[in-house]
């Protein structure tokens, strides 16, 4: 079975009981924080795949980190679950199914939106206006700048993409010219 679809599965138990208890808001940041905490430590993410360290000292490791960032119960109980099944090196993965399957159930939709340059607050929120408007949703709107683009915008819906970069609409255009070069040479 492939990490993500493992990870959905318990994405989608911590979204039940993060849910039921009404904590949703805290094991997102709490599982964000320890993602980030892992991500950064060279030593942590070393330590957790490594076959030469046993079970037990990694869960005193991991039993510490929770001691001293005191997450929820919900939390804790996941990240021990992970470690118990050899998955806590996929924490990451679990985390962003996590907060898909949060925003499915709270019916936003994740979008993502690539200007040539960095966007005003006026311009972002007339986006997402105009996205939440297409889409009938709530829009949760990621934007990236890729100076590459040249101007213009790229926007991704799910597995949509709106295509309006100034860098595509010259490669068309270029496509165009050598299609009727070809045509009359």
């Amino acid at each position: 079975m492939s990490v993500i679809a493992v990870a959905r599965r318990y994405a989608e138990a911590l979204a039940d009981v993060s849910t039921d208890r009404n904590q949703v808001d805290q094991v997102v940041q709490e599982l964000k924080q320890f993602v980030e905490l892992y991500q950064a430590s060279p030593e942590l993410s070393s330590l957790i795949p490594n076959s030469g360290i046993s079970q037990a000292d990694k869960l005193k490791v991991l039993n510490a980190i929770i001691d001293r960032t005191r997450p929820s119960d919900v939390t804790g109980n996941l990240l021990r679950m992970l470690l118990k099944h050899y998955r806590l090196e996929s924490v990451s993965v679990v985390y962003q199914e996590f907060q898909k399957e949060i925003n499915r159930r709270k019916g936003i939709v994740p979008a993502e939106v690539t200007t040539a340059s960095p966007v005003g607050a006026a311009e972002r929120d007339m986006m997402v206006g105009r996205l939440q408007a297409v889409t009938g949703k709530q829009v949760q709107v990621d934007f990236i700048v890729d100076p590459a683009l040249i101007g213009g915008a790229v926007t991704r819906i799910g597995s949509v993409v709106y295509d309006g970069s100034i860098r595509t609409q010259l490669q068309t255009i270029k496509q165009k010219m050598e299609a009727a070069t070809d045509a009359v040479g």
